[in-house]
């Protein structure tokens, strides 16, 4: 097996420890999503599945790398409020 992809098993390893240790918390769906979605290209697409692992880790990554703040996912009030400013009354 190559560094780098004994590095993303080892990588969701940990990410999987982490939920399993958080059980009783019920961890958030999106981080079940993005551990999933690494688990299905795992064997066949290690680069795939280090960016799903990317997702998994980005909202510890916004604490520390604040920049990431660009690429947060609008609330329901933003996306309604660019949807009537583009749509210019026209509903």
């Amino acid at each position: 097996m190559s560094d780098d992809r004994k590095k993303v098993f080892e990588r969701f390893g940990d990410r999987l420890a982490k939920l399993e240790a958080a059980r009783h918390e019920m961890p958030a769906r999106w981080q079940v999503f993005h551990l999933h979605n690494a688990l299905n290209v795992l064997e066949t697409d290690h680069n795939a599945a280090d960016l799903h692992l990317d997702e998994f880790d980005r909202h510890e990554l916004e604490k520390e790398y604040p920049e990431l703040e660009a690429d947060r996912v609008p609330t329901v009030d933003e996306l309604r409020s660019r949807f009537d400013l583009i749509a210019g009354g026209a509903f």
